[in-house]
């Protein structure tokens, strides 16, 4: 037996070398062990002897259509069948199930048929060996062998065969049938490049029309390291045609991938340098939907590349195994969140609480997150108003082979309006989720939801888009509580029960002016919510109480950072703001502000008509920001000295508003000839090493130099 079965391996080894191809196929009885649970050993080792039996008989009367074929018996139910087909075949490899293994199990199921009352599946995975000069023989026989198992044991596939050798194609000729194409994740502050993410297209594929499909296939059959090494090799490539002002490259890595021997031999840094990119440009995607098993290995793969330069990105996060885990373990510094959490956040409690909670969270740990996915301006705006670092989705830009053209975003991104309404007084700082119904749901529906959701107390109703009223859960519950109001209402349509003239705010209204808003209704409607929208379309509610509460602190903070003299923000809310600018890296405009020799004014006129004069000077600021840069901030540092933080435009002609003003309003102040301001203006383009200390240490120099030309006088750096 043994001695056979070494003889025709060598026969398959010799045909092999000589350029055949073999057949190399997998058999095994689909849920064998149930059908020994079912029916006994003894019964069961009488069908392998029959299954047995056929092949042999099957292979006796076909051999004439094969150079050689044999059979082996792998234990159990298992068995491997090796076919050269010869040159009387009239069939090829995709049709070796319909024209060998049907047939064969219609006879087998007919030879047991006295043994079994079931019909006995045979389940099969097919491989093709071919000579490769640089392979030798046995193992390129064990490796289709191996191939041809795991085919089995996965589900069937009718196009493998034709993927498999498009995959060949590829591998061959990637130049010609593999392609990089990109897509934008931008600032979700500046709303300006951050960097790209490369996706791997085959333009004419007639097999993977879904590119997610080639990677899991590439590694069913051996070739995901060369496949994903092309993908990477294309991408760097390409990079360089698309890229501007040192645009990050985020590369999609598979933890199986990451010990491959190309990658970690520094071929890739090498193609890199040919590019003109370094490893500080490139941000390793590791993906969350292949499980990492030893974390130990991984990490110690991880630290070798981080300490090349690589940033390291957890992929998928949300969607795939153990994504805390791996934030614990791996370290990344960006978490991308996936288009699971993203879709629907605007309307969904729980996905927004999740990534509140993972902002919130990345913060704690020092990494930024990428919300990924994102495809609606109303979850562009949600994920925005959550603190989000960066922004990736077709809502932005589609993946292309060329540098896109974004979407316009300037409604929900400009910081100007980003810092006004959210950071400062806009009602939006402060909304909930609110869930949405159709003018077509009936009563029942949103009751049950109300059931269902305890701590909700009010959803919105919407017709194309925009909403046309709101439904309160006491008012609800209330009317289905009357005598008749289950027969009346609760099979009817919500627009029966809705409120239809709720108080709708915009989404950047100030607190203040909401606040004044609520207060003003009737009592009736004292404490419903608030619905905040954008142009009728609803954006999220929020509760009365909630924005009591908030206005109280609000008003508590601003009291205690309130000069007591002009009323205008101190030191502690000139630093926040300060490092509300820094933290969103765009450009910005800064005026330190001081008054010429005032000790010696203070002196001779005394402090009295000393605060006179810094009060001229203090509204003198707010009447030309007022006039020049309306969202401009100004800080009383203390004393004479004030601060003024404005857009970077505009700010010598705000300076020369402000001498001039100042001029004239000091005619009316007793001493003015000893009056006169120094402004000194610079504008910060901030970097990682920028603090409120640098930015304070620059303007005081600049200070020092306009001081010393005397008079009403400016400079700007």
């Amino acid at each position: 037996m043994f001695k056979s079965v070494d003889m025709s391996q060598r026969k398959l080894c010799r045909l092999l070398r000589e350029d055949k191809t073999i057949w190399v196929l997998y058999l095994d009885i689909v849920k064998f062990q149930e059908v020994e649970f079912r029916y006994g050993y003894k019964i069961c080792r009488q069908i392998l002897d029959e299954i047995e039996r056929e092949i042999n008989q099957t292979i006796k009367q076909q051999r004439n259509l094969y150079l050689f074929s044999h059979f082996e018996s792998r234990g159990g139910d298992d068995f491997v069948v090796y076919f050269v087909p010869g040159k009387n075949i009239s069939w090829n490899i995709t049709e070796v199930i319909e024209k060998w293994i049907t047939p064969l199990e219609t006879r087998f199921n007919h030879r047991i048929r006295k043994l079994v009352n079931e019909k006995i599946s045979l389940r099969s995975g097919l491989a093709q060996c071919s000579n490769e000069p640089t392979r030798s023989p046995d193992y390129l026989l064990y490796a289709a062998v191996k191939e041809a198992f795991l085919l089995n044991k996965s589900e069937p596939d009718p196009n493998f065969f034709a993927r498999r050798q498009e995959i060949a194609y590829l591998i061959d000729d990637p130049g010609k049938h593999l392609k990089a194409a990109f897509q934008p994740i931008i600032d979700a502050r500046s709303g300006e490049v951050f960097g790209f993410e490369a996706l791997a297209r085959i333009p004419n594929s007639t097999c993977f029309n879904n590119i997610a499909d080639l990677f899991p296939f590439a590694e069913k059959i051996g070739l995901l390291y060369p496949i994903e090494t092309l993908c990477r090799r294309q991408a760097i490539s390409s990079f360089p045609q698309i890229s501007l002002n040192k645009e990050r490259l985020f590369l999609n890595i598979n933890p199986l991938v990451l010990i491959d021997p190309e990658f970690g031999s520094g071929n890739t840094r090498k193609l890199l340098n040919e590019k003109g990119l370094t490893p500080a440009d490139v941000v390793l995607e590791i993906t969350e939907r292949s499980s990492i098993e030893d974390y130990s290995t991984f990490r110690d793969a991880l630290d070798h590349y981080r300490n090349q330069g690589y940033l390291i990105a957890l992929d998928d996060v949300g969607a795939g195994y153990s994504s805390l885990q791996s934030v614990a373990e791996l370290h990344p510094d960006y978490l991308k969140i996936d288009r699971s959490l993203i879709k629907g956040v605007n309307a969904d409690p729980i996905k927004w609480a999740l990534l509140e909670t993972f902002v919130t969270f990345s913060k704690r740990i020092g990494c930024r997150i990428i919300a990924e996915g994102v495809e609606t301006a109303e979850e562009m705006r949600t994920v925005v108003q959550l603190g989000v670092d960066y922004i990736q989705g077709f809502y932005i830009a589609s993946p292309g082979f060329e540098r896109p053209i974004l979407n316009p975003l300037k409604e929900i991104l400009s910081p100007t309006l980003r810092h006004k309404s959210i950071e400062q007084n806009s009602i939006l700082s402060m909304v909930e989720p609110l869930p949405l119904f159709t003018v077509h749901t009936l009563v029942n529906e949103v009751e049950a939801y109300f059931r269902e959701h305890p701590h909700l107390w009010l959803v919105g109703i919407i017709e194309d888009s925009r909403l046309v009223g709101v439904m309160q859960r006491d008012r609800l519950f209330a009317a289905l509580g009357t005598r008749y109001g289950v027969t009346l209402y609760l099979e009817r349509t919500v627009t029966i029960l809705m409120d239809t003239n709720p108080l709708i705010v915009e989404d950047t209204t100030p607190l203040e002016v909401v606040s004044s808003l609520a207060m003003q209704r009737s009592g009736s409607q004292l404490y419903d919510g608030i619905i905040v929208a954008n142009q009728r379309k609803p954006v999220g509610m929020v509760s009365v109480a909630n924005l009591i509460k908030t206005m109280a602190e609000r008003q508590i903070q601003i009291a205690k950072g309130a000069n007591p003299l002009t009323g205008l923000p101190g030191n502690l809310l000139i630093d926040q703001e300060i490092r509300q600018h820094l933290d969103r890296k765009t450009t910005f405009g800064l005026i330190y502000v001081d008054l010429n020799k005032f000790k010696y004014y203070n002196d001779k006129y005394g402090f009295q008509q000393g605060d006179v004069a810094i009060k001229v000077l203090s509204e003198v600021l707010v009447n030309s920001s007022q006039n020049l840069a309306e969202d401009s901030f100004i800080g009383h540092i203390g004393g004479d000295d004030f601060i003024i933080i404005s857009s970077p435009t505009g700010l010598e002609q705000l300076a020369k508003e402000i001498l001039h003003q100042f001029e004239q309003s000091c005619l009316q102040i007793t001493g003015s000839e000893y009056l006169s301001v120094a402004l000194a203006g610079l504008i910060i383009n901030p970097d990682h090493s920028s603090t409120p200390l640098l930015v304070s240490e620059r303007a005081a120099q600049i200070k020092k130099e306009v001081k010393a030309i005397g008079g009403n006088s400016y400079i700007l750096r």
